[in-house]
């Protein structure tokens, strides 16, 4: 029963999509980098009823227990609502990105790794409210993120909980859009910047050196409702590890 419930919350969130939205959560990333030297990239594609995106990630360790990553995130809507009040529908859209950087060290056991990483980015999302009404929205954020990996020959798990700090210095907002609209992205000024926690995960199918993986990202906060925020995002992607091409078998099998 407890399954069924908890998986009806996850479920809800998931499928409750929000059009205009002013942040949308990129994954929460979990290298699998054991060693100095290792090194990996990964592209997933993100989406829900009305949304497509794309999520890409890049890794390397180029000191023993230290990482280096850059994320990048886009994606893009569009959604045409219909007026049961037989007025003008108009077509909805947004689009927005999150470009980021961050540092990290992590923590080899036998059967996979600890770590916690941090790091900072700007992104943007501009929302179209149909006949070019228009609200560009900046932001950056800051991320201290712990996680947890699991690795063996076939499979992958990753785990992590990532808190986050979002600020909105400022935006341009064409005031022919609706009033409720804009007091949203007012009060989203206004009282930014906002701290809270994403939950994140990955599972995948690893042959050597890729792997086919699932990811998903909730975040488990009220501001999801009150500002426009989404509340999760889900995908499927590819990772590669370069350090298993024929070049860094052939070492590792030498050793």
């Amino acid at each position: 029963m407890r399954f069924f419930f908890f998986f009806g919350i996850v479920f809800s969130l998931l499928t409750s999509s929000c059009v205009q939205y002013h942040y949308s959560p990129n994954f929460v990333q979990t290298p699998y980098l054991q060693k100095k030297g290792d090194a990996m990239v990964s592209a997933s594609v993100t989406g829900s009823p009305t949304a497509l995106g794309g999520d890409f990630h890049a890794s390397w360790s180029p000191i023993k227990n230290g990482v280096v990553m850059v994320n990048y995130y886009q994606t893009k809507s569009s959604f045409q609502d219909p007026n049961v009040f037989g007025g003008t529908t108009y077509l909805e859209k947004t689009r927005g990105y999150l470009a980021e950087a961050g540092v990290g060290g992590y923590f080899p056991f036998s059967f996979g790794t600890g770590a916690i990483y941090a790091g900072g980015g700007v992104g943007r999302t501009r929302n179209d409210y149909g006949i070019e009404r228009i609200a560009d929205i900046n932001l950056n954020r800051f991320f201290i993120q712990p996680t947890f990996t699991f690795k063996n020959d076939w499979f992958r798990l990753g785990m992590g909980m990532r808190i986050v700090m979002i600020g909105f210095p400022k935006g341009n907002i064409d005031y022919r859009i609706e009033p409720v609209d804009i007091e949203v992205i007012q009060r989203l000024e206004r009282n930014s910047p906002f701290i809270f926690p994403e939950l994140g995960g990955n599972i995948g199918i690893h042959i050597r050196p890729v792997t086919i993986s699932a990811s998903l990202v909730l975040l488990p906060t009220q501001r999801a409702a009150d500002y426009g925020f989404d509340a999760s995002n889900i995908g499927v992607g590819l990772s590669l590890d370069l350090h298993e091409l024929s070049g860094g078998k052939k070492k590792k099998d030498k050793e």
